[in-house]
């Protein structure tokens, strides 16, 4: 019988194609059962997650290619390969043989449907997050019309600006869609309208392929003349989940604080960020003045401060004629978003 040692002796690399793509999450089932097949397909559909079928042994993955289910047909066949071995599922009538076969792989946890259907969602929707290779940057606003969804804008742009693929999401309950300000000529793809119909099932390279690129930075917004009725909370988990992946920076736009799924969004978050005028009293918590610098109602520098977004004329003229990426022509509008240091380290030192 093949053993794991074996299998890496003979450097076998028994990867699909599909699971060698970095955008895409891909986890195994190692099962020939079409009824567990089916049961986690859906599961995984849910959980953002793609399932790729093991058939046989000789087609296991390599470590580190996500999780490996076993099913029960094929769970005495894990016993030989712990270290390929995340969860043991089945149904009600295999519980007896799935815990005996757990209990010999330590790390191994059981799953048996339908009960843990909640759990294995979950734990693969979790995975998926910890996943992700993109940097989530999120900006919110203490107070309305300070410039927030601008500054978010601005500082995508620059990260494409800087090499990096990067996503611009309007995540703002009270949106109206970011396009006016942006362009007059809203490039062809989708928007939340169509995500929402779709149920948000989208594999991260089709939502790379099909989102708007506005001079190649994406953006994700309510499209012209759409009703913009929100996005319900599971929306929302799997498309910052897919996106983590095939980006590599996402600006996320959430309006005014704190948002009706920040428990849910923040968990995607590496850095939140406020904004807030020179007269508002000043966060604990990492923050940006926006605005016409007011020496007299000046706010106290901290820790928490990262700068100052200048309200200049050149910006209001490019918001006003549809054409915002263009002021990072401007020497003085770049230096200005890369003094608040919001890009990746690696790529704001490299501009």
């Amino acid at each position: 019988m093949a053993t794991e040692q074996t299998l890496q002796d003979q450097k076998l690399v028994l990867v699909k194609p599909e699971r060698e793509r970095a955008e895409e999450l891909v986890c195994t089932l190692v099962s020939n059962d079409v009824r567990l097949i089916e049961s986690c397909a859906l599961i995984a559909l849910g959980a953002a997650v793609r399932i790729h079928q093991c058939a046989e042994l000789k087609d296991l993955p390599a470590t580190g290619h996500g999780p490996v289910l076993w099913g029960a047909d094929m769970a005495d066949d894990a016993l030989d390969f712990p270290g390929l071995c995340d969860v043991i599922l089945g149904f009600e009538e295999d519980d007896q043989q799935l815990w005996s076969v757990a209990s010999r792989i330590p790390r191994a946890r059981v799953a048996i449907l339908p009960s843990a259907h909640h759990w294995l969602g979950e734990y693969l929707g979790l995975w998926g997050m910890r996943s992700g290779q993109a940097h989530c940057l999120s900006l919110a606003s203490l107070a309305g019309g300070v410039g927030t969804s601008t500054l978010a804008a601005l500082i995508a742009h620059a990260g494409t600006l800087s090499g990096q693929k990067s996503l611009l999401i309007d995540l703002d309950p009270h949106s109206t869609g970011l396009w006016p300000r942006l362009t007059l000529d809203p490039p062809t793809g989708i928007g939340w309208e169509e995500l929402r119909s779709s149920g948000g099932a989208l594999a991260p390279h089709q939502l790379v392929d099909t989102l708007p690129y506005l001079q190649d930075t994406a953006v994700l917004t309510w499209s012209p003349n759409a009703s913009c009725a929100g996005v319900d909370e599971q929306l929302v988990v799997r498309l910052l989940a897919a996106a983590r992946q095939g980006f590599d920076l996402l600006v996320v736009d959430t309006g005014r604080a704190l948002h009706p799924q920040h428990a849910v969004i923040e968990q995607f978050i590496d850095h939140e960020v406020l904004t807030c005028d020179d007269s508002s009293k000043p966060p604990n918590t990492s923050h940006i003045v926006c605005g016409a610098r007011n020496l007299r109602n000046s706010i106290p520098a901290s820790s928490a401060y990262l700068g100052h977004f200048l309200s200049l004329p050149k910006i209001t003229r490019v918001l006003q004629r549809g054409a915002l990426f263009d002021v990072l022509r401007s020497r003085k509008v770049r230096q200005n978003i890369a003094d608040l240091r919001l890009l990746p380290q690696k790529e704001a030192t490299e501009t």
